[in-house]
């Protein structure tokens, strides 16, 4: 393979994105990285430590860009409006980054600060939306869990293709976000009670 001028850090991630968000996380591989640029896999322990240094800077992709896309989404809304945006944010990523996406499902590692304050970003972030239901930090916490497996799961399966009943999807997305802010409005209601 002949070796190409140019190949920097930004451009091996570039390339594992395109590659996980086409073909899955699991496919991605120093060897597809390698072959996507032209160059051999050897050269790309330039740029990063191995396939696990190559998945560390997707996850840090992955978490800065849902972050930034929730963040807009909710920029100058409150309660069930910053609610609606942020769970359609949250599913268009996951259809537009499926691959990279997946980097983001497990806990970012306890030794790793960089990785650690990305998804502290994201937190903070939904939380600061939930926050308008009155819930203390820790019902916040509760909150984001419950929203985020409820957005990921309806994400999930509609990207595997598993509505199959001809009902219009984004009308029941819209029925489950409509379920979820009835929840949060009632326990708001019940702490004020």
């Amino acid at each position: 393979m002949a070796k190409r001028v140019g190949i920097d850090k930004d451009a091996v991630i570039r390339a594992a994105v395109k590659i996980a968000d086409e073909h899955g996380w699991d496919a991605l591989t120093l060897a597809r990285v390698a072959k996507k640029l032209r160059i051999r896999s050897p050269s790309l322990y330039n740029h990063v430590g191995g396939l696990e240094g190559l998945r560390r800077e997707l996850k840090l992709v992955a978490l800065h860009d849902l972050n930034t896309a929730l963040s807009h989404a909710t920029i100058g809304k409150s309660r069930d409006d910053a609610v609606r945006g942020l769970a359609a944010a949250y599913r268009a990523f996951v259809k537009r980054h499926p691959g990279t996406y997946a980097a983001t499902m497990v806990a970012a590692p306890k030794n790793d600060p960089a990785l650690e304050a990305a998804a502290a970003h994201i937190v903070e972030t939904i939380l600061s939306v939930v926050s308008g239901y009155g819930l203390d930090r820790r019902e916040g916490l509760h909150a984001i869990r419950a929203l985020r497996s409820t957005v990921h799961g309806f994400a999930a399966i509609e990207i595997a293709g598993g509505f199959g009943i001809p009902l219009d999807v984004d009308k029941s997305f819209e029925w489950l976000v409509s379920t979820l802010l009835a929840g949060l409005s009632s326990t708001c209601s019940q702490r004020s009670s």
